[in-house]
């Protein structure tokens, strides 16, 4: 008896040895109770949370500027967050999401069977938009991996996409071999890169629309009549969750033991749309407090400034009167008014609330020659230091083309009254020489027409007087 008993619990350790080392989304149990908290500091904003996560980063979602970072260059394995990017490239790919689709094997039996999935079997057929829901509100990862058989034909050339895609965005740490997340050594990413990503799903309509779903359900399929209720595992919008952050609109969350927690979401709060990232936590709900704490903190901290809404060319006249080398230099002799400075007056800074913005100095600067429809750059500087810069453009289309082109190499041509009088002369001393040529072809044609008629009477008489000489027998004729 004692042996079976040990036999039996023998068997229970491994299976569950082997169940936790593969990718889930649940919360790892703290061993210690002495396990650190996310801290804020109500009394005193202006200080850093003390946060859980090893690596983070807020991003504002308008301008790129980063607000909070903590190892955020520091490469990490991202889990499902991963997805973030494989539902991205497949919205872009602009598919019928009402397509159906049939699950391969690979898809099936790609995926480790205790990792997160909808238990889908192979030949099972749903549309692309139930694919993508439970993507990312489920974290299927056997619907991520038909996603990038569907968009890549298979992975590892979905693979190549994803990399190429986040190359484009700007991504230096970031390296993907598959679209779930599912542990590789060769699959990792920065809190930094990560942000990037994020930024760019969020620009998409149908991706910020999966992304904050909180509920969905997929319908029955051709291998069974029961549906599958889905819910997000991204407890910040649920607003029935402890964990649930008023301005959050939507994120995706992840976990394996070798990446630890992870979680992407961007939030809203008066106008200002931010985006955080934590990697490599040692909890599930510190994923969600370590980004609430850091959302707080940002929006108590930060705001947009809008430098330019008041803003006139007129009003700084003296300043850029004497600097305005694209007007004295190649336009001031045009037969037209002048050219039309024009600035961004919806440009914003994201600054902190702290700052003195009277303080704010704008140094504007004019170029010497146009570059595209660039005519200069206005500075803004804040203690000595450029905090912000837009350009300055033309708001006359009648010149856009004109300056448009302009390179830097080209020597610029002065239009002068002198240039355009020997314009006009040049052009009437063509038109007489090709007119001349033009009356010497057609003599020429005339004369040749008359010597020909010429020589074409003088055979015609030559003939006549020849025949009468001829006699004529039969078909014969002699001399």
């Amino acid at each position: 008896m004692k042996r079976w008993t040990a036999l039996f619990l023998t068997v229970l350790l491994c299976f569950s040895l082997s169940f936790t080392c593969h990718a889930t989304e649940q919360e790892e149990p703290n061993e210690t109770t002495e396990h650190p908290d996310t801290t804020e500091y109500p009394d005193n904003p202006s200080k850093e949370p003390d946060i859980v996560s090893d690596a983070a980063i807020v991003m504002d979602a308008t301008t790129g500027q980063v607000l909070y970072e903590k190892n955020s260059d520091v490469g990490k394995y991202p889990a499902s967050i991963t997805k973030v990017i494989t539902v991205l490239i497949a919205l872009e790919h602009n598919l019928n999401l009402d397509q159906v689709v049939t699950m391969s094997e690979n898809a099936i039996w790609g995926i480790e069977r205790s990792s997160t999935n909808i238990g889908l079997d192979v030949g099972e057929q749903l549309t692309i938009r139930d694919l993508m829901y439970a993507t990312m509100v489920n974290s299927a990862n056997e619907c991520a991996y038909a996603l990038a058989e569907l968009v890549g034909g298979d992975v590892k050339n979905f693979a190549k996409m994803m990399n190429q895609k986040a190359k484009e965005l700007g991504c230096k740490h970031t390296h993907f071999v598959t679209p779930n997340g599912l542990h590789d050594d060769d699959h990792y990413t920065t809190a930094y890169d990560m942000a990037l990503i994020m930024r760019a799903a969020i620009q998409n309509d149908q991706f910020r629309e999966i992304a904050g779903t909180v509920s969905y359900t997929i319908p029955p399929t051709n291998l069974t009549d029961e549906s599958r209720p889905l819910w997000t595992g991204t407890k910040m919008i649920n607003p029935a969750n402890p964990y649930y952050y008023e301005y959050c609109e939507g994120g995706k969350n992840g976990y394996t033991t070798d990446a630890n927690n992870t979680l992407v979401t961007f939030a809203k709060k008066d106008g200002l749309e931010l985006i955080c990232v934590v990697l490599d936590c040692d909890g599930l709900k510190y994923t969600f407090s370590d980004s609430k704490a850091l959302y707080n903190y940002c929006y108590n901290n930060y705001m947009y400034f809008y430098p330019l809404s008041d803003f006139s060319f007129s009003t700084d006249e003296n300043e850029t009167e004497d600097k305005n080398y694209i007007l004295n230099n190649y336009y001031n002799s045009l037969n037209h008014e002048l050219i039309n400075l024009s600035v961004d007056k919806n440009y914003c800074m994201l600054i902190h609330k702290s700052t003195d913005t009277t303080k704010i100095e704008k140094q504007i600067n004019l170029y010497d020659k146009a570059t595209d429809n660039a005519l200069g750059e206005i500075n803004f500087l804040y203690n000595g230091e450029t905090i912000g810069s837009t350009p300055i453009t033309n708001g006359s289309a009648a010149l856009s083309s004109l300056i448009g082109n302009t390179k830097d190499d080209e020597e610029v041509v002065t239009n002068t009254p002198f240039k355009s009088t020997l314009l006009r002369i040049i052009c009437i001393l063509a038109g007489i020489v090709i007119l001349f040529l033009l009356v010497t072809a057609l003599r020429r044609i005339v004369q040749e027409k008359r010597r020909n008629e010429r020589r074409q009477r003088y055979t015609n008489e030559h003939r006549r007087r020849r025949r009468k000489k001829r006699k004529y027998k039969d078909n014969d004729y002699y001399f």
